[in-house]
């Protein structure tokens, strides 16, 4: 019983720090200026890569938003996964072997960045729009989500 109130009271302490401060930024030498964008405008782009930072042992919460991303990803872009053009990577963030990457990122324990990449430019930033999905009854809008804002990245129809 301890182990269960422990872990709802993590999960609750993560979840309030992530709305309250949002997600971290990535690094300026992962992203692209506004003004780089400007070039690539609304272009199609070589590849999307989505990158899930999650710990070992998540709350229930966290464990369905990870499994509802992947999902997402399995369902709608099998093909694309395929070809190379679509990529998720999930992180285990609390794994001293990732350290370096949580570092680079900036990440959170639990956060979604989204890279773009144009040629020899890529352009990485978190989604935060995530966390007004959680929970098992916002499932398919999770799933939605995922699925328009990839498609749209895809098409270029994002700035």
């Amino acid at each position: 019983m301890k182990t269960i109130i422990l872990m709802m009271t993590m999960c609750l302490v993560v979840f309030s720090t992530m709305l309250m401060g949002g997600c971290a930024g990535a690094q300026p030498d992962l992203q692209t200026s506004k003004a780089d964008n400007a070039v690539t405008g609304t272009a199609k782009p070589d590849s999307v890569e989505l990158i899930y930072f999650h710990t070992k042992v998540a709350c229930h919460c966290m464990s369905t938003m990870q499994d509802n991303i992947k999902y997402a990803v399995d369902t709608y872009f099998a093909n694309e996964t395929a070809s190379g053009k679509v990529k998720l990577t999930m992180i285990v963030s609390d794994d001293p072997a990732n350290e370096e990457l949580v570092k680079r990122y900036d990440a959170l324990p639990f956060v979604l960045f989204i890279t773009e990449t144009r040629g020899n430019k890529a352009r990485t930033y978190p989604v935060s729009d995530i966390w007004n999905m959680t929970g098992d009854d916002n499932r398919d809008k999770l799933i939605n989500f995922i699925k328009v804002t990839v498609t749209d990245i895809l098409y270029g129809k994002t700035s």
